[in-house]
């Protein structure tokens, strides 16, 4: 009993790691490039955050059709390429009259803006990643305690010193 046991132990272990040692098969499946959050050509809406702040990827967060006929616009009527016109957009949704500044300089003068430059948190992020934590601080531990000790707000700009609420007649 023990040998047969044995023996189809040895088996078991025998078929099981046969299949380990099979030549690996060939895929068909394309390999696609990862991208990062900093890369220049990245046009996710992590992008669009970093680059122009928050209202632009609300915009294209909760009005996408209205983004997308934006870039669709800007693609057709300025020739630009896809990404060209994603941050153009994110651009013009974050300052509106700065863009049409642009747009009028670059027809009159020849100007062309460079929508694709990094700015802000991507030019420097541990510069950002301080000033962001600092600010926290100051704001939501130190002030707030500090205010604390010296007794707390009293606001008196609106005593009049007559009867009632506010000392208002």
């Amino acid at each position: 009993m023990a040998g047969a046991l044995l023996r189809l132990t040895a088996a078991a272990a025998l078929l099981t790691t046969s299949c380990c040692f099979v030549a690996p098969r060939k895929t068909t499946q394309k390999v696609t490039a990862t991208r990062a959050i900093f890369d220049d050509d990245d046009g996710s809406i992590w992008d669009t955050l970093f680059r122009y702040g928050p209202l632009p990827t609300g915009i294209r967060v909760f009005r996408p059709e209205v983004y997308e006929e934006k870039v669709n616009e800007l693609m057709e009527t300025t020739g630009r390429t896809r990404l060209e016109a994603q941050r153009a957009t994110d651009f013009y949704f974050n300052d509106p009259n700065g863009f049409g500044v642009q747009e009028i300089r670059e027809i009159e003068l020849g100007e062309k803006v460079d929508y694709s430059k990094k700015s802000g948190v991507q030019n420097r992020p541990i510069f950002s990643a301080f000033w962001a934590s600092w600010c926290f601080y100051f704001f939501f531990i130190f002030l707030p305690a500090r205010v604390g000790e010296l007794g707390g707000v009293n606001p008196t700009g609106f005593d009049f010193g007559g009867p009632g609420p506010g000392g208002i007649y």
